[in-house]
């Protein structure tokens, strides 16, 4: 089946095909994402962004993408599209599916979500057609964390656990895109390939680096209607024969979330980052500010062993201070008058992050992070303009 395209998107009257994004936390899904509907703009794509936490990052990241264009962003956080989500997502699957000038749906749902629930309403939903069910594995973080992969094949593993359900999320899938692969050795992409092909022997097995995939393996690619018919054999099933409940807090998964104007010490941070990790936080993301770097909006990204810094923008507070912005008369007291109603010291310049995991880790991490915010003697230091020693890289990847 073609690809549908602009000029039809008046006149569908078959069904509206529907991809969806799986994966652990941090696994990388947000960045195919965007990296889909950058490289597909021909097509009007609906976008569903489920999120754990009560900060939607995702979500934000994707509308700041799209801004300005056609393309329908549903924000669904604080839950899961199989669970506390439920009703919510079945009303937005209604929504897209009446529309006729949508070419196509994505769904990104969060890494905490189990893929039984969500795929049967889509399957029961008459004005959709399921195209394919992607799951995206962090290769990095399988390699470290469950010994390549190996730890998923256990004879007998807790039938509830987050491995049980990175497990679900695999065998689920009729493409699995391997991210992070640039990382690891050829060895090593080799051995995990073979550990997913023993979970899931029908499913496309791919590799890729931020993102960075043929579209065409993803949309319109019917890759859901093909693995059926794929002759390699059974994949290995030790899931639970019940269906398994889409709640996070089953698997021990739930998030915090931390807000505060203050930023942080770069090098308390990355201090904190290289030596205290703990084991029991999947993921945190959010955005920061670094005392150093008063201008940027960073994009904090955290899975596993993993942790990634990507520039967002400038504060509305930085380009006052920015030469280069070139700001006519009108527009720099415009923001004046805007910022005077924020933060007196700060502006709109603020850290805000949600850290999932299990407890207590995900607690304490949360608060070693408030450990490295600034003091009061560090902020009349940044106010006086004297510098603070920044280990972090100086070339950031932009979102």
């Amino acid at each position: 089946m073609a690809s549908p395209t602009l000029a039809g998107r008046s006149a569908r009257t078959r069904p509206l095909a529907v991809t969806v994004i799986s994966g652990f936390l941090g696994a990388g899904k947000t960045t195919l994402l965007r990296r889909l509907l950058r490289d597909r703009s021909d097509l009007r794509m609906a976008v569903i962004v489920n999120d754990l936490s009560d900060l939607a990052v995702d979500a934000d990241l994707v509308k700041e993408l799209k801004e300005g264009d056609e393309e329908l962003v549903i924000d669904l956080h604080a839950g899961s599209l199989g669970g506390s989500l439920r009703p919510a997502f079945r009303d937005a699957l209604d929504r897209v599916a009446a529309d006729p000038s949508l070419d196509y749906l994505l769904i990104e749902t969060s890494g905490g979500s189990h893929p039984h629930a969500l795929l049967e309403d889509i399957q029961r939903h008459r004005g959709l057609t399921l195209d394919g069910v992607v799951t995206v594995v962090d290769g990095l973080n399988l390699w470290r964390d469950f010994d390549g992969g190996r730890a998923l094949l256990q004879d007998a593993p807790p039938s509830i656990s987050p491995v049980s359900l990175l497990r679900a999320q695999i065998e689920a899938a009729s493409v699995l895109l391997v991210s992070k692969a640039d990382r690891l050795t050829r060895a090593q992409v080799t051995d995990v390939f073979a550990v997913l092909h023993q979970l899931n022997v029908h499913a496309l097995i791919v590799s890729m680096a931020y993102g960075q995939v043929d579209p065409a393996l993803i949309v319109g690619a019917r890759s859901f209607q093909k693995r059926r018919r794929r002759p390699r054999g059974e994949p290995v099933r030790r899931s639970p024969v019940a269906p398994a409940p889409d709640d996070p807090a089953v698997y021990g998964l739930g998030s915090v979330t931390l807000r505060h104007t203050r930023p942080f010490h770069p090098q308390r941070l990355h201090t904190l980052v290289r030596e205290s990790l703990p084991l029991g936080v999947h993921r945190s993301k959010g955005w920061i500010w670094l005392a150093s770097r008063p201008l940027d909006v960073l994009v904090w990204s955290h899975a596993g062993s993993w942790v990634g810094l990507e520039w967002a923008a400038t504060w509305k507070a930085g380009i006052l201070l920015d030469p280069a912005a070139r700001l006519l008369p009108e527009e720099r007291a415009g923001l004046t008058a805007a910022l005077a109603q924020l933060d007196p010291v700060f502006g709109d310049r603020h850290c805000e992050l949600t850290i999932i995991g299990v407890e207590p880790d995900r607690t304490a991490f949360a608060d070693a992070l408030r450990h490295c915010l600034c003091t009061d003697a560090e902020v009349a230091a940044w106010q006086n303009g004297e510098l603070f020693d920044d280990p972090w890289p100086q070339t950031i990847r932009r979102v």
